[in-house]
């Protein structure tokens, strides 16, 4: 009987101490691993019609590349030096699950001429019919909200997901600029900016704010 007092006790203590862990502050706090989950496009609108002529290329080339990015240049995209993670054990890009779940946007029919809102309330509507692999510490996606040509911007909310529980941690709404030569590289480029500006700005106020 004391074994087994013990064994739960140990299970109990094993599992609060997990579920600590994965919050913004185990985050910032050096505890827990960031896994970089991608892009997702699935909530996007292609602002410009003239920017957006070729929504087949789009749909089945440029957002699978624009993902794929993350692990084949991870000098340039990796989120490990923004979030000042030493320890490579604490940190991951694992594109599979967003990379499947951007199968089914609809490109052609999101092209439209002015940019649309998603609601704060919407972006834990969207993480909750995520199924995801990587079930331990913080997950970090960005949610698409409007890649506009006419004015030049890349709107998205960057989210913070407790992956053992899929709940949402933290949503902050970002505006970068895209920049660059051809067509994947010019939204590529928003999204490293998305990066730096998690790097330069996001990261000191979230760590003040979850110390």
């Amino acid at each position: 009987m004391k074994n087994l007092r013990l064994l739960l006790l140990l299970f109990v203590f094993g599992t609060s101490v997990t579920y600590a862990q994965n919050t913004m502050q185990g985050l910032f706090a050096g505890n827990t691993k960031l896994t970089f989950l991608g892009t997702d496009f699935t909530k996007a609108k292609f602002v410009g019609a003239a920017g957006f002529t070729d929504p087949n290329a789009i749909k089945n080339q440029h957002i699978k590349s624009w993902n794929s990015l993350l692990v084949l240049e991870p000098k340039k995209f990796s989120l490990q030096g923004a979030f000042r993670i030493s320890d490579p054990a604490r940190y991951e890009t694992n594109i599979d699950d967003l990379t499947r779940i951007n199968q089914s946007v609809e490109v052609d029919a999101n092209i439209a001429e002015k940019q649309h809102q998603i609601p704060e309330a919407e972006v834990d509507r969207i993480v909750s019919a995520y199924k995801l692999a990587p079930n331990e510490g913080v997950g970090i996606v960005y949610i698409a909200e409007n890649l506009d040509k006419n004015a030049e911007e890349f709107t998205v909310w960057v989210t913070f997901i407790d992956l053992a529980t899929r709940k949402v941690l933290l949503k902050e709404h970002v505006i970068a600029k895209p920049g660059g030569f051809g067509f994947r590289n010019y939204w590529a480029g928003a999204i490293y900016k998305v990066n730096k500006a998690i790097e330069t700005k996001y990261y000191k106020i979230w760590a003040q704010k979850f110390k």
